[in-house]
């Protein structure tokens, strides 16, 4: 039967459009009796739990535990899936009155996985049965240790199987060579969903809200039993009556209605994995488990200040770690960066953020205090197996474990570079080509007065989405573009209105960066991919196509030459390079104005730029005070060739944002004195608050425009308030943020990345 045969019997026995059909056949469901279980997953869907190896073993090990009232301890992990996997197992043991209780590691004292010291503190305390969950096949010795002493282990795990497995009792696992369970890429709550389902004799959907949490927060393929698993538990979640998951919800500002696989991939998820990440796991089980509501109240809001405190522990070592790369000379072909003492639980984190920009795959350690080991995480791309690239070296490593796309390690801080030097060669041997971008799988092009809310709901029919089942992206034609401007303080978020026969239909890109004024200018040739969604505001439902990725359609870029002589001082010869000046700095130009020949052509300011100006060598002087002022200079100019001083007149990238410390230390002290003379102490102030004195000007700046000082002829005064005030809505504030980005960009950069930057301001 060809693709066109299968794509009507589909159309006509489901009853649903071609488009639908067509989704269907490219996932792969080709029958109506496989449609209809992808789109309305049953009890069928979920498979017997005794189709798992070993699954009758563990069942037998544990009933006899429970009849004997032995102590049983659930070891579990402190991310989302650890957590929920415990919460699953310690749930459905107390159901059948087990002596349970559940132990779930510190990943700074204990690390990822069986730890030796805790078992042997579990075997001493009288545990007489471990049962694993999310964690246990890296554990041989310790479950040796633990066999040998009279303590039985049962392993639920769905981590990469080492070559030499634990001798425990049972090892529960999808993957298990021994036996071939239907579906291998169950998380690790859905095997402890398993053996509870097993232990309860019927599938508990109680625990079903759990399980779609631990599935989708650990990024497994939401296909076959996992699709059917998270979306049961959608729903369970949407009448959910625990009151940790509603305390988080109500923290969240989630309306328990609205909750999806996103709510749970963006608000959810982060959330339980911040406990582990910043203090202990231990309190995440609690949360999902307490029956009590107040006590759910206070660990939910602990939860939502370490969520917090983790985005602002992402934002300082990210900013270090990308310092850190852009000071190596050496081309890589993976990222292995270090710090003193960078916090651990958000390593994997910043790892992801350096994927994200360099398109390589990443580690990011850090070092100690006594500076001899360094522990961290790695992340990849789809191209490179990260787990195998490392698992053949596990001598250079004193722990390791992961997977394809990330893993956790340790290693003594004097074999970094040895480590460094084995990926850039495993990388050769993987034949990693980082030219070859990742591409988006385009389901269809449709035309503007196709999109509707009726396709909008039958597209819904294919949800959950996440890995193996995105969301589908379409291309769209037959449209003209009725508006198009910017939005956001920041003016970084780009939106048009496109029409086609029909109603108009807004097109929103999110975090374009400097291409913003580009866009609003060039609309009409904007080519753009996009998911369908819908907003509502005052009770009405608006259609919106969410930008994937875009291009313009211009002419051809004719090839330009870059000089590329950027500086931090500027000498006379810099300035009788032929060709016409551009300073963004009046102020700069005006220190400068006697060193140009007397017939020099030199523009100052985007504001006296002609509309359209043509010249051979545009040579810019200073750096702007930001990207998007750059990328309009480079968009007006019509040049052959470019030569790049970027003069920091007053750079920041060197010392940077001020700590939330700092501006604390300096607000306490404002607040508390009065008269305080500017203009001859300044020195000694800062010398005081140990801050440096550009920082200090710079934080009072913000304060005086915030009002939390009052400056008069030098004389400074605090003024406190009782009005909460975000210090970045100050503009000081905003304008060294974008100067920041300005110079981390442009001035940090190695030349072929700057020329590449260029390159991208001009096509965008």
């Amino acid at each position: 039967m060809s693709l066109g045969e299968k794509e009507l019997r589909l159309q006509k026995q489901m009853g649903i459009s071609k488009l639908l059909a067509r989704l269907l056949l490219k996932r792969g469901v080709s029958t109506p009796e496989a449609a209809a279980e992808f789109l309305n997953p049953n009890e069928n869907s979920i498979y017997d739990p005794y189709l798992l190896h070993d699954m009758d073993k563990a069942v037998e090990r544990i009933q006899d535990a429970v009849v004997g009232d032995q102590k049983i301890t659930i070891y579990g992990d402190y991310d989302a899936d650890g957590l929920t996997s415990t919460a699953v197992m310690y749930e459905a043991l107390e159901q059948i009155g087990a002596n349970v209780n559940y132990y779930i590691p510190d990943r700074f004292s204990d690390g990822y996985g069986p730890n030796m010291e805790v078992y042997k503190k579990l075997v001493s305390d009288g545990t007489e049965l471990i049962i694993t969950v999310d964690n246990g096949v890296s554990g041989y010795d310790e479950v040796a240790y633990a066999q040998s002493h009279g303590v039985d282990v049962v392993i639920t795990d769905h981590h990469e199987l080492p070559d030499k497995l634990p001798e425990a009792v049972a090892i529960v696992h999808p993957r298990h060579p021994d036996k071939n369970y239907p579906w291998p890429n169950l998380a690790g709550v859905g095997v402890a969903f398993k053996v509870a389902s097993a232990l309860l004799e019927d599938i508990p959907q109680e625990l079903l809200d759990l399980v779609a949490i631990g599935t989708v927060a650990d990024l497994m393929p939401l296909l076959d039993e996992n699709r059917a698993l998270v979306k049961f538990g959608i729903m369970a979640l949407r009448n959910t009556q625990r009151p940790g998951l509603l305390a988080l919800l109500a923290n969240a500002k989630i309306n328990i209605d609205d909750i999806n696989e996103e709510t749970i991939g963006f608000a959810l998820a982060p959330r339980l994995n911040s406990l582990g990440r910043i203090q202990n796991g231990s309190t995440g089980v609690e949360l999902l488990t307490t029956l009590d509501e107040d006590k759910a109240k206070q660990i939910a809001s602990r939860v939502e200040s370490l969520n917090t405190r983790r985005k602002e522990l992402v934002a300082t070592i990210s900013k270090q770690a990308f310092q850190k790369l852009a000071e190596d000379e050496t081309e890589h072909l993976v990222n292995v960066v270090a710090g003193k003492n960078w916090h651990e639980g958000v390593l994997g984190i910043v790892a992801s953020h350096l994927v994200e920009e360099t398109g390589k795959p990443s580690l990011v350690l850090s070092i100690n205090d006594d500076g001899n080991i360094a522990k961290g995480s790695g992340r990849s791309v789809e191209a490179f197996q990260l787990f195998d690239a490392i698992n053949g070296h596990r001598d250079l490593l004193t722990s390791f474990g992961g997977h394809h796309m990330a893993c956790g390690l340790s290693l003594e801080e004097s074999k970094i570079g040895e480590l460094q030097a084995v990926l850039d060669n495993e990388a050769r041997k993987q034949q990693l080509d980082l030219n070859k971008k990742p591409q988006l799988e385009i389901e269809q092009t449709i035309e503007a007065d196709e999109v509707s809310l009726d396709l909008i709901e039958e597209l819904k029919q294919l949800a959950p989405f996440g890995a193996d089942n995105p969301k589908p992206i379409f291309s769209f034609t037959n449209y003209s573009v009725q508006s198009s401007f910017l939005m956001g303080q920041e003016k970084n978020h780009f939106k048009m209105s496109i029409r086609g026969k029909r109603a108009p239909i807004d097109v929103i890109a999110f975090s374009i960066g400097t291409h913003g004024q580009q866009l609003v200018d060039n609309a009409e040739n904007i080519e753009f991919v996009g998911e369908l969604a819908t907003n509502v505001w005052k009770g009405q439902t608006k259609i919106q196509i969410m930008i994937k990725d875009f291009c313009l359609n211009a002419a051809e870029i004719p090839r330009i030459r870059i000089n590329d002589l950027r500086s931090s001082k500027l000498t006379a010869s810099l300035l009788r390079t032929n060709g016409e000046f551009f300073f963004f700095n009046s102020t700069v130009y005006s220190k400068l104005a006697g060193y140009f020949k007397s017939n020099a052509k030199i523009i100052v300011g985007l504001d006296k730029l002609p509309e359209r100006v043509k010249v051979d060598n545009l040579v810019v002087v200073d750096c702007p005070p930001n990207l998007e002022s750059f990328g309009t200079l480079l968009n007006r100019i019509e040049f052959e060739e470019i030569t790049t001083i970027l003069y920091p007149y007053k750079p920041v990238f060197l010392t940077g944002m001020p700590t939330k410390e700092e501006f604390g230390k300096v607000y306490r002290f404002a607040i508390s004195h009065k008269n305080v003379d500017l203009k001859k102490d300044l020195n000694k102030l800062a010398d005081y608050l140990k801050i440096k004195k550009d920082l200090l000007i710079f934080t009072l700046q913000v304060f005086f425009e915030v009002g939390f000082v009052k400056i008069d002829n030098g004389l400074m005064a605090g003024s406190s308030s009782r009005k909460r005030i975000n210090l970045k809505d100050a503009p000081s504030y905003r304008a060294r943020q974008r100067l920041l980005e300005a110079e981390n960009v442009l001035l940090t950069s190695k030349t072929a990345e700057f020329e590449k930057t260029i390159f991208q301001f001009i096509t965008v």
